[in-house]
């Protein structure tokens, strides 16, 4: 750490939460950390990639590929740092981390082809013997916590250099009570409470002119409404427009705007205000990750599930799209048993975590400059000086807001630590038979390339593998329709095959 500076955002407190175990500064600045290193490492590597493709050569499975690479290294780098920081914590002050809210399911209902990298839902962080032990009795020194994430928000912006992409995690020590599948969810959300109504029962104007009246506006026109501009929007934006109520739109990323709805620092050019989410519909992890800090600062949110089947459809125009978000199908509805969600058609973050004001954290890594927060600039390398600069946005649990600016010093230098950041993957890309083989086992027989490895392995191919405690159950037919689907390479597979071989003390073998 070459310098630091911390800017107050806002210093009114919910007098709600004391931090809990997030009082241990060193488990609060890990989470800080581990959003400013993985926006740095997107920042170094991979940001702006597609604008470094002649157009011509640019097409969807390149765009997506290049995503993926981004999303596998900001997953890889926000991992090592709290699998570093939890190992080195001193006893007493233990904890144990589980990914609980995340994106990245098996197979994405819909056109998605899915499985992009991440922390997945049952990724563990802590001492091994705490990992091992994790479903039994466990130390009462030892805090369990509750993590989510969307390891970038704004993934398409973050390829393009455009603005507002960063990466996005929360600690908790609530326990989750629901796994939000991970399907599309429509969204009324705003910076002050409102009492919790059915958004089935009422109109969109209707529900609007009640998040109007908790912000004690006298008539629902002064209310700003913001969207993703995709086309199963459109009818909702008129519905509002026509009464009056501004929509601000953007092509990517609603996370951070649901963070920081409400903020008085926030306005347009037109003067309004960054208000509310009435009826935006976007993904399960971005409502979860943007919901609590947004409630942690005196907000409200209620979601609804909707089919991200209907709503990923092609050949569906704007009203068609609009009308049938609620037509799931029967692999739709069984996740969303699955989930428990079946007795519950709209929810609050209290039906996800057993108390949302437990201590908590949560920490937003500026990739690109943000727009609605301009003093949240981008990452900023200077190779003269073999540092760089990271700005993170942070809100914990008593609705304290503050941004981070870090500078960074190299130890060696910037290129040789931007090589650090880099996943496992980057070195075996171009490989194949034995040394591809030769590749791995080097990363497995060093103790510290051989952690990297399997943070790897478990963020590139969660959807094909069960947690049981330390060790996985590997589903092989996953991994072929994973393949189909296009989400991974018949490289991904040999990887996958090797890996079994040579550390098999990480898989569970039938009967075991």
């Amino acid at each position: 750490m070459d310098s630091a500076a911390v800017t107050v955002i806002c210093d009114k407190f919910n007098l709600q939460s004391n931090l809990g175990a997030l009082r241990n500064r060193q488990l609060r600045e890990s989470a800080i950390v581990a959003a400013a290193l993985s926006a740095v490492a997107v920042g170094l590597t991979g940001r702006g990639s597609l604008n470094r493709v002649p157009k011509e050569q640019i097409t969807k499975e390149l765009t997506n590929s290049l995503k993926r690479d981004n999303d596998r290294t900001a997953a890889q780098v926000m991992a090592q740092v709290l699998q570093t920081t939890t190992e080195r914590l001193p006893v007493g002050e233990e904890v144990l981390i589980e990914s609980t809210i995340t994106e990245g399911v098996r197979v994405k209902p819909g056109y998605e082809a899915g499985g992009n990298p991440t922390i997945a839902v049952g990724a563990l962080f802590g001492k091994p013997q705490h990992r091992q032990r994790y479903g039994t009795s466990m130390p009462a020194s030892v805090t369990l916590l509750s993590m989510g994430n969307d390891v970038i928000e704004g993934t398409t912006k973050s390829v393009t250099g455009q603005h507002s992409s960063l990466t996005a995690l929360f600690l908790t020590e609530s326990n989750v009570k629901r796994h939000l599948p991970d399907i599309y969810v429509q969204r009324w959300m705003a910076g002050a409470w409102f009492h919790d109504f059915n958004p089935r029962e009422m109109s969109l104007v209707d529900s609007a002119a009640a998040v109007a009246a908790a912000y004690g506006m006298s008539e629902v026109n002064e209310l700003s409404a913001f969207f993703l501009d995709r086309k199963r929007h459109y009818p909702a934006m008129d519905q509002l427009n026509e009464a009056g109520i501004t929509t601000p739109y953007d092509k990517d990323g609603d996370l951070f705007p649901a963070v920081v709805l409400g903020h008085e620092g926030i306005s347009f050019p037109n003067g309004r205000r960054l208000d509310a989410m009435i009826g935006e519909i976007g993904g399960s992890a971005e409502w979860a990750v943007g919901v609590l800090p947004l409630v942690w600062r005196g907000g409200q949110a209620i979601g609804m599930l909707t089919s991200q089947s209907a709503l990923s459809r092609k050949d569906r125009d704007p009203a068609k799209q609009w009308n049938e978000r609620f037509n799931f199908t029967e692999d739709e509805f069984i996740m969303i048993q699955d989930a428990r969600f079946e007795h519950k058609p709209h929810f609050t973050i209290h039906d996800i975590l057993e108390d949302p004001f437990a201590g908590g954290i949560a920490a937003f890594g500026a990739i690109t400059d943000n727009y609605y927060l301009p003093l949240m600039e981008g990452v900023k390398a200077d190779h003269e000086a073999d540092c760089v600069t990271v700005n993170v946005f942070v809100v914990n649990s008593m609705g304290l807001m503050e941004c981070w600016c870090l500078r960074l010093k190299a130890e060696n230098s910037l290129e040789h630590s931007t090589k650090l950041l880099s996943s496992p993957k980057t070195d075996l890309t171009e490989l194949k038979g034995a040394d591809l083989e030769r590749a791995i086992g080097d990363h497995l027989a060093d103790e510290d390339r051989r952690k990297q490895f399997r943070i790897f392995f478990n963020n590139e191919y969660y959807p094909a593998m069960i947690p049981m405690r330390d060790r996985v159950v590997m589903l092989h037919r996953v991994i072929d329709d994973l393949i189909e689907r296009g989400a991974l390479a018949e490289l991904d597979s040999k990887i996958v095959a090797i890996t079994e071989r040579l550390a098999p003390e990480w898989f569970v073998e039938p009967g075991d």
